[in-house]
């Protein structure tokens, strides 16, 4: 299966490759007819037997002491390096050793010009008035530079923190009134623009230069609206850099057309913009995958990008649908499908409701907290929020309780959550009456609260999965492995609780008060205690093995494909699992894997791994095999597949971090901030290094040569020493 990827790509390029192999071959074979005419030529002039051999003289440095000779040429140290001599033979170099030549130079006007200038420069003093101005020049422009960089650093700071270009002005006056030596010179927002401009360049080019060394690659898209209701779609690439895999920002194009013609155009313009000698189109030779969510217009196989992108660049390029949006999907089918999970969703949505929308239900919540003597943290929401850990987040929230109080009388979270509930029920609108009775029965039962001990111990789980699929670094091996010791944690969570989890402590909790009346942070719950503490209550045991069973069998059906060893059809990217070394058997003669994927080295690095490099993670172990020699020579075949397995675009999380940088840059206090601008402006605060480490040199230099008219950047500072008092 893999090696039919590079057997499809040697047929897609091999007329141009034939090509190309034989011009090298004639070149190198002397066949070619244009280079032998030169070189003919050539040695007929050097050879022709009219012309007359002359030597230099060593006597001739006596009879001019301003002569040199170097390298076959004789050179003028006077003329040499002034201005005044211009493109003068003894500047370059004079290959003609005539004492002629020597004398007509040195009775020429340039060079007792260059003479003159040559030996006052040697005997003047240090002291002379010349020698002071040009140390005040060479001075004065070390200070220009060193507050150009400060202007610099404060723009990269605006850049990198997000702030407006108005901040400029203003931040350049604090300056100076702590006391820093600073013009006012190009002290406003436009020039602010300019120099981030200039700083995104820069980090663009490296970038470009980065596109061009790596061997593969693999393109994530999403699409977005921004405040301005533009429709944008912003791409990135994943690449192996040092042996790690890593996503850079390319760029964010508007959208002419929101169907997928329209964004394969997008892809291609931010591909361009970085890269416009390639006119957008050779990366996609070096194109292996494409990552996406799972939207039809961007994974159809009849009319999606994918589609387009196979039938241009080549039918091998694999599609990858994010991990996390596929976790996400298995966690709303649990939620539709289980009625107890149900109903935890809309109480704790409707608990956020209450206090997110209303000032007063927020504040007399706090006010019976503090005289309870309980912390309260506000309600978190689960509905409206992409990723599960907000989910995990809000449960916490909800039962939170202290660590050194009494589980059954010291009151919590839920029970002042459920005591301000009661007293809403009697007060205030209708519709808050009514949801605050729902609420409060909800809260009251004892199913309801097991059930939400035992959720949070599984979202608990569930979100450890989400963040490490949300890794930018994570690998196709480590995803595997987290997956399954998920569904082995969560097929545990039937029969038994979580060490130390929430559940563990409530079913502690229920254990010493046996089947009497029980409390929760001081609040007697209603309803059958019998089995709680040990899960075999029937309607409990129900709703814990059906959640199970439905999130499990969810995650199983959206990541089976890569967890199905019994699988007689493997796809490419089950394939590279063989490169999971946590699984390789002890016995290497034993395959273990899928024939198609093992090359003349095998073998060798299987037994190299086991015996010396076992302890190393995943991303350490490639690190250091990509990198350090001799494993780079002695593997280079199996390592040209862990690339094309380093750069698999499993996950598209970074594509929701640039849209919601971008919503915090482009605000609606700046929407009218330009596409070309914010990207800049993201480019940077996404992947520009830390203030710290930032140097403002490259910037400067850009800045100042980028002009069509020369800078003045102590114009206004003329201003105070070109005052005439009359």
């Amino acid at each position: 299966m893999i090696l039919s990827y590079f057997q499809r790509k040697r047929e897609t390029k091999g007329g141009e490759d034939t090509d190309e192999r034989n011009v090298t071959k004639n070149l190198e074979s002397g066949r070619t007819d244009k280079p032998q005419e030169m070189a003919t030529s050539s040695i007929s002039c050097v050879t022709d037997s009219s012309s007359k051999v002359y030597k230099f003289k060593s006597d001739w440095i006596k009879l001019f002491p301003w002569l040199h000779f170097e390298n076959n040429l004789m050179f003028c140290k006077y003329c040499k390096g002034q201005k005044q001599a211009g493109n003068s033979a003894f500047v370059t170099g004079n290959p003609h050793f005539k004492k002629d030549s020597l004398t007509k130079h040195n009775h020429s006007k340039q060079h007792i010009t260059c003479r003159d200038a040559y030996l006052i420069r040697e005997k003047k003093p240090a002291s002379t008035v010349t020698a002071a101005l040009d140390r005040q020049v060479m001075l004065s422009e070390v200070e220009i530079r060193r507050q150009l960089k400060i202007k610099m650093n404060i723009a990269y700071f605006i850049a990198k923190e997000e702030e407006p270009f108005i901040k400029f002005g203003p931040l350049i006056t604090l300056h100076k009134k702590n006391g820093v030596d600073i013009n006012p010179t190009y002290d406003n927002h436009v020039r602010c623009a300019e120099m981030i401009g200039q700083i995104a360049d820069l980090l663009k080019e490296s970038l470009a230069a980065k596109l061009r060394t790596a061997k593969h690659f693999a393109v994530l898209i999403d699409g977005d609206t921004d405040i301005s209701n533009t429709k944008c779609e912003i791409v990135y690439v994943r690449l192996v850099e040092g042996g790690k895999p890593v996503t850079l920002l390319v760029g964010q194009q508007t959208l002419d057309h929101s169907h997928a013609i329209g964004v394969l155009d997008a892809t291609k313009a931010a591909f361009n913009a970085v890269c416009p000698e390639d006119n957008g189109g050779s990366w996609m030779k070096k194109l292996i995958s494409f990552g996406a969510d799972g939207a039809s217009v961007n994974m159809g196989h009849r009319g999606g990008v994918i589609a387009l992108l196979q039938r241009e660049a080549g039918e091998y390029i694999l599609p990858i649908h994010c991990m996390p949006h596929r976790l996400e999907l298995a966690i709303l089918t649990l939620q539709k499908q289980e009625p107890m999970v149900c109903q935890v969703y809309d109480l704790l949505h409707l608990v956020w409701k209450t206090y997110h929308f209303s000032g007063k239900s927020k504040r007399e919540l706090r006010q019976l907290g503090q005289a309870l003597g309980v912390d309260v943290c506000t309600p978190s929401t689960v509905k409206g929020t992409r990723w599960i850990p907000h989910i995990h987040r809000a449960l916490k929230v909800f039962l939170r309780h202290g660590e050194d109080k009494d589980l059954a009388t010291d009151h919590g979270q839920y029970s002042i959550v459920l005591q301000h509930m009661e007293h809403l029920a009697s007060a205030g609108s209708v519709e808050l009456q009514g949801r605050a009775k729902k609420v409060k029965r909800g809260m009251e039962s004892a199913l309801f609260c097991v059930f939400c001990h035992f959720l949070s111990d599984m979202f608990e789980e569930l979100s450890s999965l989400s963040l490490t699929l949300q890794r930018n670094d994570l690998i196709l091996p480590q995803a595997t492995s987290e997956l399954r010791k998920t569904f082995t944690r969560l097929e545990g969570l039937k029969s038994r609780a979580k060490s130390g989890g929430m559940l563990e402590k409530i079913q502690t909790m229920l254990a010493q008060h046996g089947d009497d009346e029980c409390r929760f942070q001081g609040i007697p719950l209603k309803g059958n205690l019998a089995g709680l503490a040990d899960l075999t209550h029937p309607q409990l045991k129900k709703h814990v093995g059906a959640a199970i069973n439905i999130g499990v069998t969810e995650l199983k059906n959206r990541f089976g494909g890569l967890l199905n060893d019994e699988a007689k059809v493997k796809t490419l990217v089950q394939a590279f699992r063989v490169f999971n070394h946590d699984t390789w058997p002890d016995d290497h003669g034993r395959s273990g894997c899928d024939l198609a994927a093992v090359q003349e080295e095998w073998q060798g690095l299987k037994i190299l791994v086991s015996q010396n490099l076992k302890d190393k993670t995943y991303n350490g172990l490639w690190e250091t095999m990509l990198t350090k020699e001799p494993y780079r020579e002695d593997y280079k075949n199996i390592l040209e597949l862990v690339q094309l397995m380093l750069v698999l675009p499993i996950l598209a999380a970074q594509c929701e971090r640039g849209f919601s940088a971008q919503n915090r840059i482009k605000s609606s206090k700046r929407s009218s901030l330009a596409v070309s601008t914010t990207e800049d402006l993201m480019r940077i605060t996404l992947e520009g290094p830390s203030l710290e480490d930032y140097d403002p040199s490259p910037a400067v230099d850009r800045w100042i040569n980028s002009a069509k008219r020369a800078r003045r950047p102590d114009y206004k500072k003329m201003w105070d020493r070109d005052v005439v008092c009359v």
